[in-house]
């Protein structure tokens, strides 16, 4: 993994250690077909602490739709302007058009948007990582997180 970037909570596991929280056409609709999940879905309980995961500024800070309250983080990898995303946020610390630095306190998790009521195996943060900041629909417009990670902990969790 590269020295600017690090993990966005303490301990990093894909939720259930399931291929289905990961990136890519991994989900699946009710007659069958795969649909697409557009990040990773790391297991968090409610109140979980969540850190930037690089040096950058924030450009969203919302709280709608199936995301919930929401927030991401623009920074520059490999020459490249990419957005780290935060969804189903409890609570946020920083402000829209924040300058963050890798390691800063940002978030809780929560259970906000289509993450309310779930039980505590399924609570998790849901994170991307975009090349624009308002993606379209499916997984145009996003990269697996294991771009900038290096590797996705799917059975092994990882400290941040």
């Amino acid at each position: 993994m590269d020295d600017s970037i690090t993990w966005p909570l303490a301990y990093n596991v894909i939720r259930r250690r399931s291929t289905h929280n990961t990136f890519g056409m991994v989900r699946k609709r009710a007659d069958g077909t795969d649909r697409p999940h557009q990040g990773w879905d790391f297991e968090a309980v409610i109140g979980t602490p969540c850190f930037a995961i690089c040096d950058g500024s924030v450009v969203i800070l919302r709280d709608q739709g199936d995301y919930g309250l929401q927030l991401a983080i623009e920074f520059e990898f490999k020459n490249q302007l990419l957005y780290a995303f935060y969804a189903h946020l409890e609570k946020v610390f920083v402000s829209l058009g924040t300058s963050v630095k890798r390691n800063d306190l940002i978030a809780k998790t929560g259970e906000s948007g289509n993450a309310k009521g779930m039980g505590k195996a399924d609570q998790h943060l849901h994170f991307e990582i975009r090349t624009q900041l308002q993606p379209r629909m499916g997984l145009h417009d996003r990269v697996s997180p294991g771009y900038v990670f290096g590797n996705c902990p799917l059975k092994q969790g990882v400290a941040g």
